[in-house]
């Protein structure tokens, strides 16, 4: 394997950490938005749908190959 091959496995890897962060805070932001009690909690909707979505978006991209960053890495290739 070339160091390129490498660094992408690398990057793929690191998108998996981020797509576990981002699929365990699932049940906390589903347990703060609807609590035990009838009602929803509006105001930590937004928290929650941050704390899910910015770790997935993350893991999304890097999953994918992260393709702006691969080649920031190694440009001659």
């Amino acid at each position: 394997m070339k160091a390129k091959d490498i660094f992408c496995l690398v990057v793929r890897l690191l998108g998996l950490v981020f797509l576990y962060q981002g699929l365990a805070g699932v049940p906390l932001a589903v347990a703060s938005f609807c609590p035990i009690f009838p009602h929803f909690v509006w105001r930590n909707l937004f928290p929650g749908f941050i704390m899910v979505a910015w770790p997935l978006l993350i893991a999304c991209w890097l999953v994918r190959g992260a393709p702006w960053l691969v080649r920031q890495a190694y440009p001659g290739d």
